[in-house]
């Protein structure tokens, strides 16, 4: 992981301008889905979620290849109209980063995302599935939290959960998680498993 790249400084340096240009308020709480492979990755039951989050300042930001055409008629008919926008996929994600208060990955199913190191570097609490491998990192209530599966309710329950705790504490436990995950572990890391080969 770039922990240069994707870092908590980047809050203050690019997300006021990030959230500006997404046209969100300064008061909005800002979920992000980051993914291709909209279906997979449990966009349909986030969306369900978000309508059950009666607090209207929740917003939704979607980024990601895939025909969203789909989810987009299933946010017309859940009356979700301008609280979710749809970005693409995007090169400057850490900036998308920089503007969300939440990052939420809640797949049907995911070996071990980028997502979710990313946003954890970035120092964004991760909501997640217990069927993505990135939930080993997610500490339920202290850096995200993890839902068993992807349902619209327990995705609801998690996110309120998540916005009534203290954020400052969720940014620095998410940071902190993400830290190991360095390039040069990853490269010590095979140095030791090439070298347990050769015996």
């Amino acid at each position: 992981m770039d922990l240069a790249r994707f870092h908590p400084d980047n809050r203050a340096r690019l997300g006021r301008a990030a959230r500006e240009a997404l046209g969100l308020a300064g008061e909005a709480w800002v979920i992000l889905f980051v993914g291709s492979g909209f279906e997979r990755k449990g966009l349909a039951p986030l969306l369900r979620a978000l309508a059950q989050l009666a607090d209207e300042r929740c917003r939704l930001v979607v980024a990601g290849k895939g025909d969203a055409r789909p989810y987009q008629e299933l946010a017309r008919q859940l009356a979700l109209g301008a609280r979710v926008s749809w970005v693409g996929p995007r090169r400057d994600i850490e900036c998308l980063y920089a503007a969300a208060d939440v990052v939420a990955l809640p797949a049907l199913y995911e070996p071990f995302g980028n997502v979710h190191l990313e946003a954890l570097a970035a120092g964004v609490p991760v909501l997640t599935s217990a069927r993505a491998g990135g939930s080993e990192l997610i500490t339920r209530g202290q850096n995200g939290w993890v839902v068993p599966a992807p349902s619209a309710e327990a995705i609801a329950e998690g996110l309120r959960a998540l916005r009534e705790s203290d954020a400052a504490r969720l940014a620095a436990a998410a940071r902190a998680s993400a830290e190991p995950f360095t390039y040069q572990a990853q490269a010590e890391g095979f140095e030791t498993l090439y070298q347990q080969l050769k015996r």
